[in-house]
């Protein structure tokens, strides 16, 4: 039994630079609010293959259950909790280990899980009804199903019977070569509480030897024939604690990433800064539009609310953005990549409204230290890797690409590629200097829609739709001062 309330799936390739590119760490951090779990569990399933729309549908319905019952969220979190703090403190008492230790660490594990799979099943009964989405609906119906009270007193009595406290009865038969074989435990004969003690069954062995005290050949002999008695029902027992543990494990996790969505919606609504749970469609569908959508790492940095954009790009494989320096590009496009994260996990967004189609990963292109000068070849060797992952309804955003080299070569080198990854359906969001390159584009979109976005040279770091024009931030500052 899993919960299956998230289902993060493996991380996807280029995460760690996609996640410092686009300042994910903020993010991380209020989710976090201080938790290294929840931080982990958010991280993961953020930078995780996106999920289809139908998924990320239904694990909004999951975080709108815990929003209207976050002390919901709590309790299961800490029940998880708690069954691993039991089985490491049963770890601990394990110095060595031999088929007997494994027995006893897993039937000291396994005791400690009842009165938690107890709880877990009185939660669920609590909520079954008071919850509203298909996850925990489906999650609470199948505990009560399967961890009824006959059930929890069944495995009470047979973890009783597998504490021997010392008594083993054993049945064995010779095998070849006077091996041997085919161990068996039984349970133990009752001892008399009378006055007198029962003799062996009739039929039953009647020969006993006991080993002299300082005999330790005998005692490592006995000792052996233990080992290989009890090492099917330690390993069984083993493998049951190792399942029960995994399904608490699973439970904290999952319920961790709701909690963190829970604590960054509070950290961006302290601000004063809006969010919203966006509407996600189908990949096929090319809905890409916003309203307010602003960068929430940068926020989460500032107590005064920053500058949010508007964004219509329903159809639009490519987005430009030209402008001034320092006019709120790279802010822009780490907001349309941290929104494409956050909308793909489930969780709320760092607008006013969103409207996307589903993605199949975003994906970074961002200028690094190291591409300065020389480094053209390193920039064309990242994108190379970055083609080899990118497919149908992928998200490419790229910030300053291909300026290592001239304008003419640069603006080359990105328009054929451009070119090349829309055909194939990858969304691209490109900041640019590269007058050729947005000029060209802009020239030519009546054959390919597009849309183009400048920043202003008033700093106001709003984006509006706009053609490209020749500007950077020194050859503004040079008007200025030649103008006084």
């Amino acid at each position: 039994m899993k919960p299956g309330l998230v289902n993060a799936g493996d991380i996807a390739p280029f995460a760690d630079r996609t996640a410092e590119d686009l300042g994910l760490d903020a993010v991380i951090d209020a989710m976090a609010a201080g938790d290294a779990e929840i931080a982990e569990a958010a991280r993961a399933v953020l930078l995780a293959v996106p999920p289809g729309a139908g998924q990320v549908a239904r694990r909004q319905a999951v975080l709108s259950d815990f929003e209207q019952r976050p002390e919901l969220g709590r309790r299961l979190y800490d029940l998880g909790g708690r069954a691993v703090d039991a089985q490491r403190e049963a770890a601990r008492a394990v110095f060595f280990t031999t088929p007997e230790t494994v027995l006893n660490r897993s039937i000291a594990t396994l005791t400690a899980f009842v009165p938690l799979l107890r709880e877990l099943r009185e939660v669920a009964e609590q909520n079954r009804a008071r919850v509203s989405s298909a996850g925990l609906t489906e999650f609470f119906a199948t505990v009560t199903d399967q961890l009824d009270e006959a059930y929890l007193s069944s495995v009470t009595t047979l973890l009783g019977r597998l504490n021997m406290r010392g008594d083993l009865l054993v049945s064995a038969r010779l095998g070849a070569g006077n091996e041997s074989e085919s161990f068996a435990v039984r349970q133990p004969l009752p001892r008399s509480r009378g006055l007198f003690r029962r003799g062996p069954a009739a039929g039953g062995p009647t020969a006993s030897y006991k080993i002299p005290h300082g005999d330790e050949a005998g005692h490592r002999a006995v000792s052996s024939l233990r080992d290989q008695a009890l090492a099917g029902l330690a390993g069984a027992a083993d493998h049951s604690a190792a399942q029960v543990l995994s399904f608490f494990t699973s439970l904290r996790t999952d319920v961790a990433f709701y909690l963190g969505c829970l604590n960054l919606r509070e950290a961006l609504t302290a601000r004063g800064a809006p969010v919203c749970l966006p509407a996600v469609h189908d990949a096929e569908s090319g809905e890409f539009s916003a309203r307010g959508l602003y960068d929430p790492s940068l926020q989460l940095r500032l107590d005064q609310p920053v500058v949010g954009n508007d964004l219509d790009a329903d159809g639009m494989k490519l987005i430009m953005v030209t402008g001034a320096n320092r006019g709120g590009k790279s802010t822009f496009l780490r907001s349309v990549g941290l929104a494409g994260l956050m909308a793909g996990a489930g969780l709320h967004v760092a607008a006013t409204s969103l409207t996307t189609s589903a993605r199949a990963g975003v994906f970074t292109h961002f200028t690094q230290d190291e591409d300065a000068g020389s480094k053209f070849d390193e920039e064309l060797r990242r994108m190379s890797e970055l083609t080899g992952v990118l497919g149908p309804h992928s998200l490419l955003l790229c910030n300053e690409s291909f300026q290592s080299t001239n304008e003419r070569e640069g603006s080359a080198v990105a328009r054929h590629l451009v070119d090349a990854l829309t055909e194939t359906g990858v969304t691209v969001v490109f900041v640019t200097h590269l007058h050729e390159l947005a000029s060209s584009g802009y020239e030519d979109r009546d054959r390919f829609p597009a849309l183009f976005l400048r920043a202003d040279r008033d700093r106001s770091f709003s984006l509006r739709a706009a053609a490209p024009e020749a500007t950077s931030h020194g050859a503004d500052l040079w008007n200025r001062l030649r103008h006084g």
